[in-house]
């Protein structure tokens, strides 16, 4: 799995009240899954970590570490930060051996969606060395006879910096 992340834009009002935008592009080839993916975060909150935003867990995930010393985690000034979220990631599906089956014999599996979306919102807290944030998402049908139109589930992640 590789994929990079920029920040297309960030802004401040005073220095306080942040908003950012980080667009992503990915590739996964592997046994397991073979993907190409697409998508964006967008933040607005109080003192807004200076990090690549949060984001659902899934192989080759990588966590919000902060990228320079004005993050409320690390900096000298700030402790504390308010956050909200949105995000939307779209994946075109080559193979998925969980949707597919064995690749070299034969095994049950079902017809798999070429595309999957995922779209989530949520907020977070900083405080102090620690992040905690709460993530509501929805996927797509990810195979064709699936019963529902969509997955619903959300995370809550704590981590820490040190």
């Amino acid at each position: 799995m590789a994929e990079r992340k920029w920040h297309l834009y960030a802004g401040s009002v005073a220095d306080i009240l942040g908003v950012d935008l980080v667009p992503h592009l990915g590739l996964s080839l592997g046994n397991v899954q073979t993907y190409a993916n697409a998508g964006a975060t967008a933040r607005l909150g109080f003192n807004l970590p200076s990090d690549f935003g949060v984001q659902l867990i899934r192989p080759g995930g990588a966590g919000s570490t902060p990228i320079d010393d004005r993050d409320p985690r690390v900096s000298l000034r700030k402790s504390f930060s308010l956050f909200v979220f949105g995000a939307a990631d779209g994946r075109a599906v080559a193979r998925d051996i969980f949707l597919d089956g064995n690749t070299f014999r034969d095994s049950p599996s079902v017809n798999k969606e070429d595309f999957v979306a995922d779209l989530s919102y949520g907020a977070g807290v900083i405080a102090g060395r620690w992040q905690v944030t709460f993530t509501q998402a929805m996927r797509t049908r990810e195979f064709k006879k699936q019963i529902e139109r969509a997955n619903h589930f959300g995370s809550v992640t704590v981590s820490v910096v040190f």
